[in-house]
């Protein structure tokens, strides 16, 4: 990847101290970034649900366009600029579809791809997409990859869409997972992110970027994350999570859960905005960040945003290490200091991974923790 065009994303909706360098970050993208092909290539739709394609973005209807994502509009412009085009799934009205639909998306060294995704949740219906982003180190120890994934949402009236995102790249991987939501009255959007970064980062490599933002329009609505992430090494995350609650009654409850540990750094920026007319409306966002080695590099960043009386908002971030009490404790059991570190950290993650609703890719992502963390 030779030449590439500067993006600034996850910009906090509202700035603080600029000397903090949490306000936004910049992005490369590379000039030559391709499309990465279309994902439903071979797989075969569930009844309810079908497949269809745009070649540009400016095809798109306005209401999908209209949806703000939480990396931001230079990653739509990025996506118009290099022509790539928008994958749509439907599901019909009132279909609810029980079995989990999996996308598998494979990045291979050296490439700059990106993918661009729609799913339209039509009144009433449900569904689970599970992608499954993986990358080899095997031959990466030079090579520099590039990908990128947009992910918008519309549910509709009663709709309730669950959006799986497992994330296990190589060693010399720049990604950015950017998703925005819009949720019509008693619509849900559920979103679970699984970030397990290399520990064999090389040096140019920019790391990982994730940005969500989840509109609550219609009234009582409701967004729900859960994020779990492990970085070691060389390798770096940034993270823009904003609830937009809108409508009135409205749920937001977030919850980040992670491990840094050698050289690794984390930015993260997490918002509750509670808009005029969100009377009667509740968000929660709870960061949990364990720091294994006194080299890592943390930045929290929550933030409530409040416009509307009658609302109830609670944040908190818990930043440290390994508590000294905890592992005497559990030495005093007859466990080794260094197997309690491992039972602890590894507990942490596999609390996230218990939510992939996929028995075989649940049980792949507790093999990776199992033997990443020994």
């Amino acid at each position: 990847m030779e030449k590439s065009r500067l993006a600034v994303v996850n910009a906090l909706p509202t700035k603080t101290y600029r000397f903090l360098k949490v306000n936004e970050i910049g992005i490369g993208i590379p000039e030559q970034a391709t499309d990465g092909g279309d994902p439903w290539n071979g797989m075969t739709p569930p009844t309810g649900v079908t497949f269809s394609r745009v070649e540009r973005q400016e095809e798109l209807p306005d209401e999908i366009r209209a949806i703000e994502t939480g990396m931001g509009a230079s990653i739509d412009r990025a996506l118009s600029d290099h022509g790539i085009p928008a994958n749509i799934l439907t599901v019909a009205a009132g279909a609810a579809i029980e079995e989990p639909v999996v996308m598998p998306v494979a990045v291979s060294c050296g490439s700059a791809t990106m993918t661009s995704l729609v799913i339209r949740a039509e009144a009433g219906s449900s569904l689970t997409l599970i992608l499954d982003m993986t990358g080899s180190d095997a031959g990466c120890a030079a090579a520099r990859s590039f990908f990128g994934l947009s992910t918008r949402i519309r549910a509709e009236s009663g709709a309730h869409i669950r959006l799986v995102h497992l994330e296990r790249f190589g060693a010399s991987i720049t990604n950015f997972d950017d998703i925005g939501g819009w949720c019509e009255e008693g619509a849900q959007i559920e979103l679970t992110t699984l970030l397990l970064g290399s520990r064999n980062a090389v040096k140019g490599s920019e790391g990982s970027f994730l940005g969500a933002r989840v509109t609550l329009s219609g009234d009582t609505s409701r967004f729900v994350n859960r994020t779990g992430y492990y970085f070691g090494g060389q390798t770096s995350l940034d993270m823009n999570i904003v609830a937009d609650q809108r409508g009135r009654e409205t749920v937001s409850d977030m919850i980040f859960r992670g491990v840094l540990a050698d050289h690794a750094s984390k930015t993260w920026r997490g918002t509750i905005d509670f808009k005029s007319g969100s009377a009667g409306s509740v968000g929660d966002e709870q960061e949990d960040t364990l720091m294994l080695s006194p080299h890592v590099r943390n930045s929290s960043v929550p933030v409530i945003l409040c416009a509307e009386e009658d609302v109830d908002g609670r944040h908190g971030a818990t930043i440290g290490q390994l508590s000294e009490d905890m592992l005497f404790y559990m030495s005093s059991r007859g466990i080794a200091v260094e197997e309690a570190r491992r039972m602890i950290v590894q507990a942490r993650l596999k609390s996230i991974a218990r939510e992939i609703p996929d028995s075989r890719l649940r049980w792949e992502i507790e093999q990776w923790i199992e033997k990443e963390i020994a």
